[in-house]
């Protein structure tokens, strides 16, 4: 009977060993992967499909993204990109009196320069108290624009002398104004907002 057992316990035991082990796939982590793990699976964790390090779990950068030298998403610093005035409001009166002569909308155009450049853009002048463009926006690279600022100014146009619907003003995009796409600025002198748009060039 001790005979029978002793083969038993033989016999398992070589069955244990041909099983293979039991132990868990060792889990991807900070302390075995530089770079991003993705289904337990470490990734080099540079390209915009799986962007990450450390370990931490990888991220997919959106269409207007890059997985940066850090490994971080974000707007290449290199890529060009197009600031267009869409659209703004433009207050009833001028302090008071009307825009113009004859009491019809304000002539309204954009002047704008961007980081960069020497020269000025324009756009369209649309007479409206809500004017709209799609044309007339100026360019510069994604670094200049989050280094330094978008300058622009509001004017209406009229026969003798234009006025100025705002002061020359300016503002200085980030990260998030380029994955939005889009943005609002609020009120200003005659101005009550203003929409940009941000356009990634070719």
């Amino acid at each position: 009977m001790n005979r029978f057992f002793a083969v038993m316990a033989v016999a398992l035991s070589a069955l244990v060993g041909c099983g293979g082990s039991t132990s868990t796939p060792q889990k991807c982590s900070a302390s075995n992967c530089t770079g991003c793990c993705f289904n337990n699976v470490c990734q080099t964790g540079n390209t915009a499909s799986a962007c990450g390090r450390a370990g931490a779990e990888c991220a997919a950068c959106s269409p207007n993204q890059v997985c940066k030298t850090d490994q971080t998403c974000g707007v290449d610093p290199n890529s060009v990109w197009r600031v267009q005035p869409l659209s703004a409001r433009i207050t009833s009166s001028n302090n008071g009196s009307s825009w113009d002569g004859d009491g019809s909308a304000p002539d309204v155009f954009v002047w704008m320069q961007c980081p960069g450049s020497v020269s000025f853009s324009f756009t369209d002048m649309v007479e409206s108290y809500t004017p709209a463009w799609t044309t007339g926006g100026c360019t510069a690279k994604a670094s200049q624009l989050m280094a330094e600022q978008w300058v622009f100014q509001l004017w209406d146009i009229d026969f003798i002398r234009n006025d100025t619907i705002t002061d020359a003003l300016g503002f200085q995009f980030t990260e998030e104004h380029f994955t939005a796409g889009t943005l609002t600025l609020g009120t200003a002198g005659g101005m009550t907002s203003l929409t940009v748009q941000l356009q990634k060039q070719p």
